[in-house]
Order: C-alpha cells, then sequence, then structure tokens
C-alpha cells in the first residue's frame, strides 16, 4: 500500500487521474486547463509519463501533420479513479460523522 500512497501523494498525481476519470481523452492544452490551480508544462508532462509507465495512462498520437495527442485512462487507470471516488464519498461522511459529534460536545 505504501508505495501507491507515496506515488499518488506526489504532486498533481491524483488531480490528473481525477480529471482523466471525468473526461473520456484530453489533449495536453486542455488537460492543462481544467487541472485546478498552476501546472506548469514540464511537470505536467513528466506526470502523464510516470503515469503512463505505470500503466495508468494512454497517450494517443491522433495526427500525423499537427501534433494532437490525447490523454485517457487505461482499465487500471479507471479502477484507480473508482477508489479514489469511494474514498472521496468516505471522506465526505466520516468528516460530516466528526463534525456532528464536536458539534454536541
Amino acid at each position: 500500500m505504501e508505495p501507491l500512497l507515496k506515488f499518488l501523494a506526489q504532486e498533481w498525481m491524483s488531480h490528473i487521474i481525477w480529471i482523466l476519470g471525468q473526461n473520456n481523452a484530453l489533449r495536453f492544452a486542455e488537460l492543462r486547463r481544467v487541472l485546478p490551480g498552476s501546472i506548469s508544462a514540464r511537470v505536467l508532462s513528466a506526470r502523464l509519463k510516470s503515469l503512463e509507465s505505470k500503466g495508468l495512462v494512454i497517450r494517443r498520437d491522433l495526427s500525423e501533420n499537427v501534433r494532437h495527442v490525447e490523454y485517457s485512462l487505461t482499465e487500471e487507470g479507471q479502477a484507480l479513479d473508482a477508489e479514489l471516488r469511494r474514498s472521496e464519498a468516505f471522506s465526505y461522511a466520516l468528516h460530516s460523522q466528526i463534525m456532528a459529534g464536536s458539534a454536541r460536545e
């Protein structure tokens, strides 16, 4: 579990998976634009290469003349995205429970 958590803890990793999970495929500039905050092209490129090397992201070159590359999640990436979404639901429920408990105290 620790290697996965360390991998996802790298800045932008879980955000990239999250955004690609909400979309079928995105071009590099589109992905960069919809990510929250400001990510440099260099960092986004490095993160995408890392996700691709781990088998979580697919890079598709769709054009011969003009560079047109799209990124999407693999089946493994989609499974990870689903787990992240379940974790989000759990964290909201836990946070609500904790807040309700502290309001009673």
